[in-house]
């Protein structure tokens, strides 16, 4: 199988606690020809770590010593403007989500990949995760569906709390402070939103863009309706989706104080009710479950009803990040198109931009 030469942006908590082990342990598939942070020091401390020979503190300068790699890792925490610069040089790109914050820079990015044919893959790991998988495979096979709800609450730190607890992550001895656009960004694009609907957006983006991902997986179509409220600092969002068949989904995202993490995706069919609980994804090779609650058949007439069958079904121990690196790998070196595409970014960012305007009313 080709092995494909990638350089990496980004030497931060989830480069060093996942995408990099795995990268360099897969050597059958890649080869990591330099590492890159605006912070040289952490990038030559990581590339010291991770045994990968070169360490460089600008993409461009990255991409200028290493012509020769076929794909840049987007792992630092604003992902349009590299993802633009490497797709330009004609390389292939794996982006740690969410692709933009914006609508129309998520458009931007889509409209380049699918004009150049260059792969643009969007790192939302847990579509690639097997119980979720076979999860959403049940859910396929459900008559028809009533009824969703998706859930997803973490603790402290949305959900960080737990990364200390881990593993130690390398930090920069002397950080280079950077301006942060992003939020600057969506209050041009969301005109006029109050601060309670944009801090939901931005400081929950990172944690419920997965979701809204994994929903959308199931139930691709744009909802006819939204209501959505949220708390008002910003750690709490409902929302109630309508569809003009009269499908229904109720969603909740929240940060509390609890050290505990909560997701999954129920949904209520004629025929069956199907649950994926999905673990949590900083602890490796942890499955994520999936429960099936069924009728079984009547008997003949005048005998007792059919059982009740309450199904459990476990996913494999093969960890998402890694499986979603291998999906990279296959769409770089057969032309594919990647399952999480730009084109599905733009979507989910339709829809969460939707749900934040609709708190705004």
């Amino acid at each position: 199988m080709h092995r494909i030469r990638v350089g990496v942006l980004g030497c931060g908590m989830i480069s060093q606690l996942m995408h990099l082990p795995y990268l360099t342990e897969s050597r059958d598939l890649f080869e990591v020809a330099a590492v890159c942070d605006r912070s040289l020091d952490l990038a030559e401390s990581v590339a010291n770590r991770f045994h990968i020979p070169r360490a460089y503190s600008s993409l461009d300068d990255m991409l200028a010593e290493e012509a020769d790699i076929h794909a840049v890792l987007v792992l630092n925490a604003d992902h349009v403007e590299p993802i633009l610069t490497s797709v330009g040089r004609g390389k292939h790109v794996f982006t740690e989500k969410p692709l933009g914050y914006t609508l129309a820079e998520t458009e931007e990015v889509a409209r380049v990949s699918e004009r150049s044919g260059i792969t643009v893959m969007v790192g939302y790991m847990k579509r690639f995760d097997s119980g979720v998988r076979r999860g959403l495979a049940e859910i396929a096979g459900i008559a028809r569906p009533l009824a969703a709800r998706v859930d997803i609450v973490v603790g402290p730190d949305y959900g960080n709390w737990i990364i200390p607890e881990l593993t130690g992550i390398t930090r920069s001895e002397n950080p280079r402070p950077v301006e942060d656009t992003r939020r600057a960004r969506v209050e041009r694009e969301l005109k006029n939103s109050h601060a309670y609907a944009l801090d939901a957006y931005m400081d929950m983006f990172g944690v419920w863009s997965h979701d809204i991902n994994l929903y959308r997986a199931a139930f691709p179509e744009h909802p006819a309706s939204i209501k959505a409220h949220t708390s008002r600092d910003g750690k709490l969002l409902t929302a109630s989706l309508q569809y003009a068949d009269g499908f229904q989904c109720s969603f909740l995202g929240a940060s509390t104080s609890v050290r505990r993490f909560e997701e999954s995706l129920t949904v209520w069919g004629e025929d069956r009710t199907v649950r994926i609980d999905i673990s949590n994804p900083f602890l490796r090779d942890t499955p994520s479950v999936v429960r099936v609650w069924r009728d079984e058949p009547d008997p003949a007439p005048g005998q007792a009803r059919g059982n009740a069958v309450e199904e459990v079904i476990t996913g494999t121990h093969e960890e998402a990040f890694k499986a979603q690196l291998k999906h990279f790998h296959e769409c770089v070196t057969t032309d594919s198109r990647p399952l999480t595409d730009a084109r599905e970014a733009v979507l989910d960012t339709r829809l969460m931009i939707d749900i934040v305007r609709a708190a705004d009313r």
